[in-house]
């Protein structure tokens, strides 16, 4: 396994846990806890989602997307 594929299962199981430990993120907040982009904290969430693991998500109205929670249901 690369050193990046690696990385990315350990960074999603680390995601997985604190789901799973404390409510909601924001995307921002998983983002620095993590030590990457958005956009990765995102393809994290979907890919756990895609896995069957039920993840959920909201923004409420008015709010910046990035901005919205997520949590697992």
């Amino acid at each position: 396994m690369s050193r990046g594929r690696n990385a990315t299962l350990t960074r999603t199981l680390a995601l997985l846990y604190l789901l799973e430990q404390r409510g909601r993120w924001t995307l921002p907040d998983l983002s620095r806890r993590f030590g990457v982009c958005v956009r990765t904290v995102r393809r994290d969430l979907y890919a756990l989602g895609d896995a069957g693991y039920p993840i959920a998500h909201e923004v409420p109205h008015g709010i910046k997307r990035d901005r919205g929670r997520w949590w697992m249901a």
